[in-house]
């Protein structure tokens, strides 16, 4: 079982204004080591506690929060993928005992339990107040001011996609398309290396680390060019600004190796060899304006011609603007460069360069060299959209405070705030490179899935849906039955309504009736209601269905004390059973056990002709082979009884003490009969050998065995045994008819002792239950005791 994390208290719900306030008390700490679980900021926490909240209570509509399931709740990346849907905006408004000082720590326990939505010294504990805007009042109507529950929920990295953002923004979750050119997951040739988008947004070329090029389109992403390894390229490679031809990239240059700058090509739309101009550098903007290389070592800060000045990463920018190239050092600290990527270079648009450093984002300007802005807690590796809106990052150096490998994620951020839109595990465990379409609508990353860094894919993102409230679900009828079969009882009604509004099949509709009953019958929760859907069920038809239904119906109708109802409903279901093919075996079984049911009706409802119909049942029964042997045979020896016949009837009773070995309804009821009989007999010692045996068998014996007793002592003039049980009976029982008897043969029997404040007091007692023949005697005697002869 989890332990609690948080207590939870709702202070205000607001519904028109699609808000909720709850108060968040830290529940478990470490006081040992003075920590304690961290105050949730992150709103998939309370997309938990809405969900919670919800399914606190009875299900009542195909409320989409309310069909969540718990396998959802648990799953953190469904979790992060949908609590945008429901929560928009959370606020910490308020913050108490937090951080905790040391005077607080040492009046602080490692746990606090809820009792009734509060707990121990709140008042001590960290805490915090937060308005929670959600997307849907629906989700609020579960919630009450002073409403409060432990959780042992905690908060994951969720998905906040705003509306603003939804029709542009990648849906990282879901690759829109996946190409797998290099299927051999073992080697070099089946794992995937480099990628790149041409100006034009109509191809994407890749390379296996084997440097096989597949250059595919863009609009149907069918295959166009495949071509073996290549001294043109290896396996990083790049467009020719503007063109359809691709060469190698040139990797870790720092501007020192622009002499060996490619000047061939691979034209892909000749599929021939060309010569192309110097293309050096390892990153370009769209047009080839700006080219960088990144390092780290010694760096210079005057274009590379003068003195030392430091030592860590830098970037070296090729700018082509102006009459003539110049260089900008770019010294940024001791952490080495994991990326540069460039907005749209477009004349007259301004240029921004993006520089991942550590975990850091340097946003510059290209001309200058000056950093505009940092972003930061971003993985080294982040690459801007072209429009410069969102960065994506993967498994480059940076924080890696989710638990998440950082080579197994990949994340998305907005630029303009620098917010986490969405973090997402990959499934693979490197990213060799990743790149986005020049219209900024797609994003192509190189994925390694295989074993020990071999095989993977190339997948291809795209905007995701827009952000709206979930619908609420149109379950198919399969879907409805499975979720009622698995639902919790409480919910399970409901939705047992909704198959029967549905089903047009007359068997699923009679069993979706019997389901219902039986949910209705359970712990009594309503035995009228649970009768009608028996009947309908009936009604409807289908043999085994009606079988079942008729003989459940048979019991709830005993429980009503209806036993006319019951015994016909016993009748029905012996009707169907005895109309089945009984060569079969089954068939044979299932009419015992509907034999014995019509006799245990009979038997109870003891009307003319009732007792001797139920006694040939039980034998009927025994003949066919019933599965309970001992209960038929108890039968036989209770209709004997109630006959009258004691003589015939103790063998059978004796016989079923016999056979019902662990059966210990069975042995308590024969008990029962057997000490009655042996009262009858007034034989004392047999009487209380049964009489015991019947309330260890089963509590439920033991008032009445002790009422009994206490009479047999009566009988027997032992007036000292005869209040031993009497006693033991008001101890034992709430039943009005026996405390009546108890109470008033104790009063009567005070009263012949001459203690009439004793008697009067139980006298009293026995009358006030106004129960049977023996309340009636106990208001005669306290007259008497009182002198009133009216």
């Amino acid at each position: 079982m989890a332990t609690d994390l948080y207590g939870i208290r709702v202070l205000d719900v607001a519904p028109d204004e699609l808000r909720v306030r709850f108060r968040v008390f830290v529940v478990y700490y470490d006081t040992e080591s003075r920590t304690h679980a961290p105050l949730p900021d992150d709103p998939s926490f309370f997309f938990c506690m809405l969900w919670e909240a919800t399914n606190r209570l009875p299900l009542t509509s195909l409320h989409p929060l309310r069909m969540v399931g718990v396998d959802e709740v648990l799953d953190g990346e469904w979790v992060a993928a949908h609590t945008h849907r429901y929560v928009r905006r959370i606020e910490r408004i308020a913050t108490r005992n937090h951080p905790v000082a040391e005077a607080g720590w040492q009046r602080l326990s490692d746990f606090y339990y809820e009792r009734d939505g509060r707990w121990k010294d709140e008042d001590l504990l960290a805490q915090a107040d937060y308005d929670v805007e959600v997307t849907d009042a629906r989700w609020l109507e579960s919630l009450s001011p002073g409403h409060g529950w432990a959780t042992a929920s905690y908060s994951m990295t969720a998905d906040q996609v705003l509306e603003a953002d939804a029709p542009t923004v990648l849906d990282l979750r879901r690759p829109a398309v996946t190409l797998d050119p290099f299927p051999d997951e073992e080697t070099d040739e089946g794992t995937p290396s480099d990628l790149a988008f041409s100006d034009d947004g109509r191809y994407l070329a890749v390379t296996s680390q084997a440097c096989e090029l597949v250059v595919f389109r863009t609009d149907d992403w069918s295959e166009h060019t495949r071509v073996p390894f290549s001294a043109l390229w290896g396996q990083d490679i790049q467009w020719v600004p503007g063109t359809h031809r691709i060469t190698k990239r040139v990797r870790w240059g720092g501007g020192d190796t622009d002499d060996d700058a490619a000047t061939r090509a691979y034209d892909v739309d000749s599929g021939a060899e060309v010569d192309v101009p110097p293309q050096p550098r390892e990153s370009r903007s769209r047009t080839g304006r700006y080219r960088a290389d990144v390092g780290f070592g010694r760096h210079r800060a005057d274009g590379g011609y003068g003195g030392f000045t430091g030592f860590g990463g830098w970037v070296d920018v090729l700018c082509s603007s102006g009459p003539s190239p110049r260089r900008l050092h770019l010294p940024r600290g001791k952490e080495s460069v994991g990326s540069v990527s460039f907005t749209g270079d477009e004349p007259g648009g301004e240029t921004r360069m993006f520089v991942g450093q550590g975990s850091d984002v340097h946003i510059l300007d290209p001309e200058t060299g000056h950093v505009l802005t940092t972003l930061t807690g971003i993985k080294s590796d982040a690459i801007v959209r072209p429009d410069g809106a969102y960065l994506v990052a993967g498994g480059g150096k940076g924080p890696d405070d989710d638990g998440i490998e950082g080579g197994e994620r990949i994340d998305l951020w907005r630029v303009r705030d620098g917010a986490l839109l969405m973090r997402c595990r990959t499934g693979g465990d490197i990213l060799p490179a990743m790149a986005w379409s020049p219209d900024g609508s797609m994003l192509a990353v190189s994925v390694i899935t295989g074993y020990q860094g071999y095989g993977g894919e190339f997948r291809i993102y795209r905007a995701g849906a827009p952000v709206e409230p979930p619908e609420e679900p149109r379950l198919t009828l399969e879907e409805l039955r499975e979720l009622a079969a698995d639902a919790r009882d409480k919910d399970a009604l409901f939705l047992y309504d909704q198959l029967i509004e549905r089903e047009e099949d007359p068997a699923a509709l009679g069993r979706a009736y019997r389901k219902k009953a039986d949910l209705l019958r359970e712990r009594g929760r309503d035995p009228r209601g649970a009768a009608e859907a028996y009947r309908r069920a009936i009604d409807i038809g289908g043999a085994t269905n009606a079988l079942r239904a008729a003989y459940d119906l048979a019991s709830v109708l005993y429980t009503l004390r209806d036993f006319d109802g019951a015994v016909e409903a016993a009748r029905t279901a012996h009707r169907i059973a005895a109309g089945r093919d009984l060569d079969q075996k089954k068939n044979r079984t299932s009419l015992a056990e509907m034999v014995v049911r019509l006799a245990d009706m009979l038997r109870t409802r003891g009307g003319d002709g009732d007792n001797e119909e139920a006694r040939a049942a039980y034998q009927q029964a025994l003949d066919l082979g019933v599965k309970k042997p001992a209960w038929a045979t108890l039968g036989l020896g209770w209709t004997a009884v109630n006959l009258g016949d004691e003589e015939s009837a103790e063998p059978y009773l004796l016989r079923a003490v016999e056979l019902a070995g662990s059966e210990l309804t069975t042995r308590g009821y024969a008990a029962m009969l057997l000490g009655g009989i042996a009262k009858d007999r007034r034989d004392l010692p047999d009487a209380l050998k049964w009489y015991q045996k019947a309330f260890k068998a089963d509590d439920i014996h033991r008032p009445l065995a002790t009422g009994h007793l206490g009479e047999l002592h009566y009988w027997l003039g032992d007036r000292d045994g005869a209040r031993t049980w009497y006693e033991r009976l008001l101890r034992a029982t709430h039943e009005p008819e026996l405390i009546a008897e108890g109470a008033f043969r104790l009063g009567e029997m005070a009263a012949e002792d001459g203690d009439r404040g004793r008697a009067g007091e139980l006298l009293e007692r026995a009358a006030g239950t106004g129960s049977g023949e023996f309340a009636a005697r106990a208001r005669v005697l306290l007259r008497g005791l009182s002198g009133d002869k009216s």
